[in-house]
């Protein structure tokens, strides 16, 4: 093999490998139905995370869908304090991982278990920083996962990602006095929430972060609220081919404003992460993807106006 040849074949293995770096897929052998989303939770408490919620999402798919090719199929929701803290303080946007998503699930049928959630070049891509912290929490996860998973390995899925020039994080920023920001969050959120089910969207969870920074004694923020989101029927017709999705379900967005600021922030990871990094070519499916766009949009821009 000549010179030429060999390098080839060294940059071919080199794109293999890079590609879907996005993404973290565990893979082990349930063939016993030891390994369940109950024990996975479990293993991730133990090794310090809070979990916030770890939701069975087939009982929901058949009753709106009628059907689910999942024998399992599970969004957790969780993150891991210290590193959580030190992110948020350097990079505010970073809350958006705050909690960051897992996916967990098994084919019907089928005797193999996967875990998905997004890796340090994933989360870091989105918020635009914060490589070395998200890498620490990449070890960990990897850790925490193959401990929860015995015997497990990590798999690279089947496709390639695609490169993208649309912006991964849907952002507002607009004017509030810091006097009546505790006032003004409340109308705004109230609005939101009572505009998620007519287009479709759950508040899977909220998570108060603020209180998180007022244990570490930090008073950088005057508030800092995490609401995750999710949009079943997104994530159902996502998942029927590409159930590794669930690292993107729910989709936690971050509300905040900082101490002596007088800019308050709204921010989320948008869906142009799914159709990158999942290299999603179906129309209808990103048409579904971009009309939850959309819809979240306009529910947020009513609710600052």
């Amino acid at each position: 093999m000549n010179i030429l040849k060999i390098l080839t074949l060294l940059l071919f293995v080199m794109i293999s490998l890079e590609a879907n770096g996005e993404i973290l897929v565990f893979k082990a052998d349930n063939t016993k139905g030891q390994i369940t989303p109950k024990t996975i939770e479990n293993v991730m408490k133990k090794a310090g995370y809070k979990v916030e919620s770890n939701r069975d999402m087939n009982k929901p798919f058949k009753i709106q869908f009628q059907k689910s090719s999942f024998d399992t199929y599970n969004l957790l929701i969780a993150y891991y304090p210290a590193i959580a803290q030190e992110l948020t303080i350097k990079y505010p946007d970073s809350g958006v991982f705050n909690p960051f998503s897992v996916g967990i699930y098994q084919k019907k049928g089928t005797k193999e278990i996967f875990v998905s959630v997004l890796s340090a070049k994933g989360m870091s891509k989105i918020v635009g920083a914060g490589d070395e912290l998200f890498k620490k929490l990449e070890e960990i996860n990897k850790k925490t996962f193959l401990s929860a998973l015995p015997n497990a390995k990590i798999v690279k899925p089947s496709y390639n990602s695609k490169e993208t020039k649309e912006k991964l994080l849907t952002k507002f920023e607009f004017e509030v006095d810091p006097e009546e920001a505790d006032d003004i969050i409340e109308e705004i959120e109230m609005v939101i929430e009572n505009g998620l089910k007519p287009i479709g969207f759950i508040k899977a969870n909220f998570n108060d972060y603020g209180i998180d920074l007022d244990d570490a004694k930090n008073e950088d923020y005057i508030f800092y609220h995490v609401y995750s989101l999710c949009k079943l029927k997104v994530i159902y017709n996502v998942s029927i081919k590409h159930p590794e999705a669930g690292s993107f379900a729910p989709c936690s967005m971050a509300i905040y404003q900082k101490e002596g600021s007088d800019k308050m922030t709204i921010v989320f990871p948008n869906v142009h992460n799914w159709i990158s990094v999942m290299g999603l070519e179906d129309k209808s499916i990103i048409d579904i993807l971009l009309k939850a766009q959309a819809d979240i949009e306009k529910l947020i821009k009513s609710a600052i106006e």
